[in-house]
């Protein structure tokens, strides 16, 4: 905890500053497909009240704990996800996808929860496996086949986004904390064709195609990444104005969500777009100069590093989608 002490100011002012980001173009561009849903102008305003609550609780909690003190439960904690991993198929799917707990008042996505398990895990295991992890059988393949257990049921679900993300970064830290070359190889060699087969069946297929030429059909499959880059260009520099989106009233589906940036930059513009990126850049940045300092605890060091990549994918995947940088995963529409 230490670590963070001479920075936890400016930690809090980045954050904040995000989020009240966040509560602004929620209500705007949520307002309208609350009403669609036939619920109040601030339903989905109120709901990203109740969670930011939830999170800044859980934040306190999380900085007064020591990070030593979580291992002690990662063993616990890997199989409360694992249940709730299988949980989610005893629900009903959402856009096709079996990726929630519904319950009352509220909803859960435990592939949130895998996201900090697995890399609490594997930063724990090689510390303490380092010297077994040059040996295949006794320390590559018991944490690969833990990890693949949970990997597996989020990529049922289906959820190729977080399969793919938590793969990168699991393969960064296994080559960071020291395991052979050659087994990360071997792995990746592995699961490659059965990531790539998944990728070109049924409507990812759909999607990837969309993402290299939306145009080829843009009031089908690439509808919703056309109308994306409409609202990204009519910002302009300095944008409409906050609450002045057109791309919001219906055209572009799920705008209060994975395509929000694509609002924010109507609303506001390259301009304050610009400073929204910087502030996740600065933010990454600062998580990154830790490693300097905990370079000796190799534990503190590799869960670092997946918490800047993981920090840094989160709060910049809108707009990558929205900018035709990264295919988009989220939305399921009828045709695809």
């Amino acid at each position: 905890m230490n670590e963070l002490r001479d920075n936890r100011l400016l930690i809090l002012v980045i954050i904040s500053m995000l989020v009240m980001g966040g509560l602004i173009f929620i209500l705007s561009a949520g307002s309208m497909q609350a009403i669609s849903l036939g619920r109040q102008e601030l339903y989905f305003f109120q709901k990203q009240m109740v969670s930011i609550i939830v999170g800044f609780f859980a934040m306190y909690t999380a900085y007064k704990v020591p990070l030593a003190s979580w291992r002690k439960y990662v063993i616990p904690l890997y199989f409360i996800t694992l249940i709730l991993l299988v949980m989610v198929f005893f629900y009903r799917p959402i856009n096709g996808a079996h990726r929630w707990l519904l319950l009352p008042g509220f909803s859960f996505q435990p592939s949130e929860l895998a996201k900090f398990t697995l890399v609490l895990y594997l930063a724990h295991y090689l510390e303490k496996k380092e010297d077994m992890l040059k040996d295949f059988s006794k320390g590559f393949l018991p944490a690969s086949i833990l990890l693949g257990l949970i990997g597996a049921l989020i990529l049922s679900e289906p959820d190729f986004g977080t399969t793919f993300l938590m793969i990168a970064i699991l393969l960064a830290m296994f080559l960071i904390g020291g395991a052979s070359i050659k087994h990360i190889g071997g792995m990746l060699g592995f699961i490659s064709p059965i990531l790539i087969a998944g990728m070109m069946m049924g409507y990812r297929k759909a999607r990837l195609l969309s993402f290299l030429d939306p145009w080829a059909d843009q009031y089908r499959t690439g509808y919703q990444l056309i109308q994306s880059l409409a609202a990204v260009g009519s910002g302009k520099v300095f944008g409409k104005g906050i609450g002045n989106s057109s791309q919001k009233l219906h055209f572009l589906p799920e705008a209060h969500t994975d395509f929000i940036y694509a609002i924010i930059a109507e609303e506001t513009g390259f301009f304050w777009c610009s400073v929204c990126d910087s502030t996740f850049l600065r933010y990454f940045s600062m998580f990154v100069c830790k490693l300097r300092r905990c370079i000796k605890n190799k534990f503190k060091s590799i869960f670092y590093i997946r918490h800047s990549i993981l920090s840094d994918n989160s709060g910049r995947a809108s707009y990558r989608r929205c900018d035709r940088c990264t295919p988009y995963q989220g939305y399921r529409s009828s045709v695809c």
